[in-house]
């Protein structure tokens, strides 16, 4: 990760660096522009990826340390537990001691009447009844020997008890110690490991914080290079349009001065009807009919021009047709005295209408394809008493 942005880093330098370089091409700074974009969203995309990471990473060192805080009161907990079974050894060994007194001492009260009885045999007691000197003293005096029988059948009986009670303390004291022993190893273990691991993942988040810082910083970069290849893009660009622009400009200034040029040198009786064109696509006479696909009689000139330009009269005079006008379209037609007439067809609209009066020059109709025809155009015919005739000598040609 380290390298990939040093290596990236040193490449954008080089880059800046070199913009002049592509700055007659414009497909190259768009390509160079488009790259950067890349770059910075695919930076961007592992600078969110890390600063995920991070959150996940505090998210975890949170959870350690929930973990740690509830460990702690655990080890508390058994701490106290301990405690606790100190304080009840202590209670028990002082127990234990009272009961081996009383033990040592119904020991010796025990081999004390073992001697006397072993001394005395059972003659002693039995003389003891018989020394009675009534009835009651008798039943007094067998009395007094079957209490001390008993005696030291409870003596007996109660050590037995101490004893016994004794071994059963030490039992559990020894059973507890190791049950607490073992609980407080085992948690001191387990912070041991939660310790550690919150290390770990703190020593990763620091590396991650470093990368964060990193490639926050290469972001910046790279965005800042993909604003100079945009801007160096968009310059190069707006300059080649305007470049184009005034290309077309000059070519259209070109064309109209061809046309001017070409109209200008026409001298004769009308002017030409078409100002923005002077290109003659089918002259007057034979040819083989565009639509028809025969050979035929081309009664007019037609001057291709864009539909849409201006159609003007060739001479003064008076409209006696503006209408459609069959295979010809939208036509005008205008009389303009001494048996002549001038025909303008497949006009897109018409400007003027039956009856009007007209001047040489005037704009009367607009280039179209209406009729049988095959494209923008004017069909211009000249007709002498009604007969058609060659257009070219009326124009100057």
């Amino acid at each position: 990760m380290k390298k990939r942005v040093l290596a990236v880093l040193l490449v954008l330098a080089f880059f800046v660096t070199s913009i002049p370089v592509f700055a007659d091409n414009i497909g190259d700074l768009r390509r160079d522009y488009d790259d950067a974009t890349a770059a910075v969203a695919q930076t961007a995309e592992e600078l969110a990826a890390i600063r995920a990471e991070m959150d996940n990473i505090q998210t975890t060192i949170m959870g350690i340390d929930e973990r740690m805080i509830a460990a702690t009161d655990d080890l508390l907990n058994i701490d106290q537990a301990l405690y606790t079974t100190m304080a009840a050894l202590e209670q028990t060994e002082q127990e234990w001691a009272e009961a081996k007194e009383l033990l040592e001492r119904q020991h010796a009260i025990v081999r004390s009447r073992l001697r006397e009885i072993q001394e005395q045999g059972t003659t002693g007691l039995l003389s003891v009844v018989l020394q009675a000197t009534s009835l009651r003293d008798f039943l007094l005096r067998l009395e007094y020997v079957n209490n001390i029988a008993r005696h030291d059948q409870a003596m007996v009986a109660q050590l037995e008890e101490t004893e016994s009670r004794v071994a059963q303390v030490q039992e559990a004291y020894a059973r507890h110690l190791s049950s607490v022993e073992t609980l407080q190893y085992q948690q001191e273990a387990y912070m041991y490991r939660l310790d550690n691991l919150a290390a770990e993942q703190l020593a990763f988040f620091e590396e991650l914080v470093a990368d964060e810082e990193r490639y926050a910083a290469l972001l910046a970069f790279e965005r800042e290079h993909a604003e100079q290849m945009r801007a160096a893009w968009s310059t190069a660009y707006q300059a080649e349009r305007a470049r184009q622009n005034q290309l077309r400009l000059a070519e259209q200034r070109r064309r109209q001065e061809q046309q001017a040029a070409a109209v200008a040198h026409l001298g004769g009786r009308f002017a030409w009807p078409v100002p923005s064109s002077g290109r003659i696509t089918s002259g007057y006479g034979y040819r083989n009919h565009p639509t028809r696909r025969r050979r035929e009689f081309h009664t007019g000139i037609d001057i291709g021009a864009r539909s849409g330009n201006n159609i003007i009269a060739a001479d003064g005079g008076t409209v006696i047709l503006s209408g459609w006008h069959g295979g010809y379209g939208n036509t005008v037609i205008i009389d303009h005295g001494g048996g002549v007439h001038t025909l303008y067809g497949h006009a897109s609209r018409l400007l003027v209408s039956v009856g009007d009066t007209v001047e040489r020059g005037q704009v009367i109709a607009l280039i179209g394809s209406t009729g049988v025809s095959t494209g923008p155009h004017l069909h211009f015919e000249v007709r002498s008493n009604g007969r058609h005739q060659n257009p070219g000598p009326f124009l100057g040609l």
